[in-house]
């Protein structure tokens, strides 16, 4: 009787673990997002574009191997490399590339799963300083969005490449506060 008591406590435990993980994945399959070919780009956005192409330009257009890069490849470095240096590329690279990344950002925002950071030179993440998991290094670049995680990274680029800011990620963020973040997003996509 005591080994059956622990095991429904065990399957229960698995089903209770299933359904937070796929919440805090948000509904991604209800997110069957495309970007509209004909897309009706605000001022903001096509600014914020024309500004990371012209960066991208200054500050790597003479890197070959970055113009190979595929959304693929960029994606899965979002969701699985702890190197900053991915996140930094991404955030010039996605210029050229934002049709095929803003849908796939936007349903990345609800994923809370923490990769880490890595390699962070003068990036600053005031939580992850608190935490003792980042050194403060003084007159650095301020971050608010927790980019040791998917939907910090996936929101720090839609905030870049859109001109748009619905809020940050917060280190720990509730499962809640992600989709609420999402919604807006996807608000903001169907506007195109």
């Amino acid at each position: 009787m005591k080994i059956y008591l622990t095991r429904i406590k065990l399957i229960a435990l698995v089903l209770l673990m299933s359904a937070t993980a796929s919440f805090a994945q948000g509904t991604n399959s209800r997110l069957q997002l495309k970007f509209p070919v004909n897309a009706k780009m605000s001022p903001k956005f096509k600014a914020a574009v024309e500004k990371q192409k012209a960066a991208y330009q200054k500050l790597m257009g003479w890197n070959a191997e970055i113009k190979t890069y595929t959304p693929a490849h960029m994606l899965g470095m979002i969701d699985n490399s702890p190197e900053y240096n991915y996140l930094y590329i991404a955030e010039y690279w996605i210029a050229f590339n934002y049709e095929a990344m803003i849908p796939e950002l936007i349903k990345r925002v609800s994923n809370n799963t923490e990769i880490g950071l890595v390699e962070t030179g003068d990036l600053v993440i005031p939580d992850r300083v608190v935490s003792g998991q980042m050194p403060y290094l003084g007159d650095s670049n301020v971050v608010e969005d927790d980019l040791f995680t998917v939907a910090g990274r996936a929101n720090r680029l839609l905030t870049i490449i859109t001109g748009e800011n619905f809020g940050t990620v917060p280190v720990n963020a509730s499962p809640i506060q992600l989709k609420a973040l999402q919604d807006k997003w996807v608000e903001w996509f169907k506007t195109l």
